[in-house]
C-alpha cells in the first residue's frame, strides 16, 4: 500500500484529503504543519507528500526546501497544494501542483501520474546502476522529468 503525507494546517480540509485517500486505497498519514510535516517524511518516507503553501511555523516552500534537503527524503515526490501562490511554487520545481480548490480526480489522478513515474525512475535507476558503472546518472535531473501541472477545473 503506497503511503501519502499529507500537510495541512486546515483541520477540515486535513481530514477530508485523508479520507479521500485512504478510500482509495492508499495509507494516509496527516500532519498540523511544516515542522511536524518534515518529521513524519523523515521517520516514515512516504511515496508522496501533499503539501499546503500557506501554513503557520514553517511555509510549504520551507518544507519543500527541509525535504529535498535531507537524504532520506530528497527523492519523494512532492505536491504543492496552493489557492494563491502558484507562481512561487512554480520557480520550486516541484514535482506536481494543485490549485486549491481541487477535484478528487484531480488529486488522485496526480498522485497515481507520481507514482508511476516515480516507479519507471527507480526502475531506470536500478537498471542503469547493476548496467553501467562508467555513467553515472543524476538522479534528481531523472526525477525532474516527473514534474507537471494540472490545471483548475474546480
Amino acid at each position: 500500500m503506497k503511503k501519502i503525507l499529507v500537510i495541512e494546517d486546515d483541520n477540515s480540509i486535513r481530514e477530508t484529503l485523508l479520507e479521500i485517500l485512504e478510500a482509495r486505497g492508499f495509507e494516509a498519514v496527516g500532519a498540523r504543519n511544516g515542522q511536524l510535516g518534515i518529521q513524519l517524511a523523515v521517520a516514515q518516507v512516504p511515496d508522496v507528500i501533499l503539501s499546503d503553501v500557506m501554513m503557520p511555523e514553517l511555509n510549504g516552500f520551507e518544507v519543500f526546501a527541509a525535504v529535498r534537503s535531507h537524504p532520506t527524503t530528497a527523492r519523494i515526490p512532492f505536491i504543492f497544494m496552493t489557492g494563491s501562490e502558484m507562481e512561487q511554487a512554480l520557480e520550486l520545481k516541484a514535482d506536481g501542483y494543485l490549485p486549491k480548490p481541487c477535484s478528487v480526480k484531480e488529486m488522485v489522478g496526480a498522485i497515481a501520474l507520481l507514482l508511476e513515474k516515480s516507479a519507471a525512475t527507480n526502475g531506470k535507476s536500478a537498471k542503469i546502476q547493476a548496467n553501467s558503472a562508467k555513467q553515472p546518472q543524476n538522479l534528481r535531473e531523472l526525477h525532474q522529468t516527473a514534474r507537471f501541472e494540472l490545471p483548475s477545473l474546480c
